[in-house]
């Protein structure tokens, strides 16, 4: 299987250098997801990052209490830290080590992370690269953390290739819901943002 896995991913990059109509980052998703890996490469460099991301991140930090443990999955350039009120905490997580602070953990390899020291978990732009979204719910359940105020792009909201955005998971808005509900999480706040869905999600 693993060698039918590395000869289909060899036709599948070759297919893209000879065929426009197929990008790098389409034909790379596709093999990302076969082999269901995070992509590392897209994002150990800078240009990765989009300053209107910022926009969004803010919104996300407007439904922090006032003293909330934060910490915050694929931190990037850690624009929510400029943002942090002095009663609350952050930590910033990526999956690659941006600045010194940063805690490098992956999403998609084994939930072993301890969240004891936080109440509060933020994703912005970040489940999108999630496989299973549900696990990791679960673990944030089972570890009682009390707000998650996430972004996602439901596939039944924002009708793009999923490939040709990287993106390695396609939840409708009512499979998210569905989540959230079964972990115990109450839906506070909903909006949307670039047709983008905002949550904003209490522990119940």
């Amino acid at each position: 299987m693993k060698k039918y896995i590395k000869i289909r991913l060899i036709q599948l990059f070759d297919f893209a250098f000879k065929n426009k109509k197929q990008n790098y980052l389409e034909v790379k998703t596709i093999a990302l997801k076969a082999q269901k890996k995070s992509d590392i490469e897209r994002w150990s460099v800078n240009n990765s990052l989009y300053e209107n991301w910022n926009q969004r991140t803010a919104l996300l930090a407007t439904f922090l209490s006032e003293t909330a443990k934060i910490i915050e999955f694929g931190a990037g350039a850690m624009y929510l830290k400029q943002l942090i009120k002095p009663t609350q905490t952050y930590v910033a997580s990526d999956i690659v080590k941006r600045f010194p602070e940063t805690l490098v953990f992956d999403l998609n390899g084994q939930l072993d992370i301890d969240l004891s020291l936080y109440d509060t978990i933020i994703f912005s732009g970040v489940l999108e690269y999630i496989y299973d979204i549900e696990r990791l719910f679960e673990k944030m359940k089972k570890e009682k953390i009390n707000q998650i105020i996430l972004s996602y792009c439901c596939s039944d909201v924002m009708k793009v290739s999923r490939e040709k955005n990287g993106w390695l998971s396609d939840y409708t808005q009512i499979q998210l819901e569905s989540i959230f509900k079964k972990n115990n999480y109450k839906i506070v706040n909903h909006q949307i943002w670039e047709k983008q869905t905002i949550f904003n999600l209490m522990f119940d």
